[in-house]
């Protein structure tokens, strides 16, 4: 034991005081402990800020990560809506395009995960294979945009149209890595298109052939009128008759006209003996050429009925009927009650376009009968919506 921790006793039994050599290393070894201890809470202090920054790091870097990744999902959500929103069909595929790597047909050509080297002849047509050919081959070369509408197999086992975009993705060194696509299902607008080039090419022909009508009836209408003035008027007539069953044609959109709406814008222009007109017959589609030679056909006959025939008195009547047995059209008009009827030495150009041109319409045969009770007029073909 140091002499310092020593205790003296006087004589009276008290303790000795400690010298001062002793108090001031008391008080030295008790400072350098106030230090020691002060260093050791500022460590630990400074350990737990650290701590604290760490964690307080640590939460702030992932709820970044997770900010990022709900707007990733967002981004690729609203990617793929578009994708969507302009397209049926999403595809993958290698860069020379010989594997598809994956596609969503969307309903409209059949799916696929997985790589299928078979592609082209599963999804392709034989006959529009080469032309896909010919895009992939430029678009690959140009690295560029492949772009190309063309025919596909269906899912339901038809056969369709699509039209397909694809942009290559590139790599580091600017080369090809495979492409993103999109294609739609333009099916409905590609029959539009077809039904409107049919429709103008059959409306060309239809005007080429009424305007050989209108040539005819004016040649042969002014041939055989005794006065200029009375070929201006049967032109005339005859003209509106013609415009007539345009109008049906062209408020059917040029299809099928029914032979009751024929008949009756033939007969409109006599309406004050319509009372004397009998109707009857069922629906029969006509093609239009037909109709407009038996709406040529009725003016002519109505037009002789009401200034020689049936209808030229009082008391005439006339019978309108038509029937179809085993596809075979018969058109009846038979005038009775009007002045005595007597065949003419000559069958002007209404006869001759009753008989011969509306005949030939139908593939069939017009024949006007002379009667001296009134005229009758048979027509027998074949009736044509096509």
């Amino acid at each position: 034991m140091r002499s310092s921790e020593t205790t003296d006793r006087d004589g009276d039994g008290r303790g000795r005081h400690p010298d001062k050599n002793e108090v001031d290393f008391l008080r030295e070894e008790n400072t350098a402990l106030q230090a020691e201890v002060a260093s050791l809470r500022s460590l630990n202090a400074a350990a737990t800020v650290g701590a604290e920054r760490d964690e307080a790091i640590r939460r702030a870097v992932g709820r970044e990560a997770e900010r990022r990744e709900r707007d990733l999902a967002s981004l690729t959500a609203q990617c793929d809506a578009l994708v969507r929103s302009s397209s049926e069909v999403r595809y993958m595929i290698n860069a020379d395009w010989s594997v598809l790597a994956q596609l969503s047909g969307g309903g409209f050509i059949p799916d696929t995960s997985g790589g299928n080297a078979n592609w082209l002849e599963e999804y392709i047509p034989e006959e529009h294979r080469d032309l896909v050919r010919a895009e992939i081959d430029r678009a690959i070369r140009a690295k560029d945009t492949y772009h190309i509408e063309h025919k596909v197999n269906r899912v339901d086992g038809t056969t369709g149209w699509a039209l397909s975009r694809a942009v290559p993705l590139f790599d580091e060194h600017g080369e090809i890595m495979n492409w993103m696509g999109a294609a739609s299902d333009i099916t409905d607008r590609k029959a539009s298109e077809h039904a409107q080039r049919v429709l103008n090419e059959e409306l060309a022909h239809r005007m080429k052939n009424t305007l050989a009508m209108v040539q005819a009836i004016t040649t042969q209408t002014l041939r055989q009128a005794a006065s200029l003035e009375e070929g201006r008027v049967a032109i005339a007539a005859r003209l509106s008759a013609l415009a007539r069953a345009q109008d049906i044609l062209t408020q059917a959109n040029f299809a099928a006209a029914d032979i009751r709406t024929v008949v009756a814008a033939a007969l409109a222009p006599h309406q004050g003996a319509a009372e004397r007109i009998v109707v009857e017959g069922r629906r029969i589609d006509l093609a239009s050429q037909q109709a407009l030679g038996l709406s040529l056909a009725i003016h002519e006959l109505a037009t002789n009925a009401m200034k020689y025939g049936a209808l030229s008195n009082d008391e005439g009547r006339v019978s309108i009927t038509w029937g179809l047995v085993e596809g075979v059209l018969t058109f009846d008009w038979i005038e009775s009650g009007g002045p005595l009827v007597v065949d003419p030495p000559r069958r002007g150009f209404g006869s001759r376009l009753i008989e011969q041109i509306v005949g030939a319409y139908f593939d069939g045969e017009g024949r006007i009968d002379f009667e001296p009770g009134g005229i009758r007029f048979r027509l027998t073909g074949k009736p044509s919506s096509s």
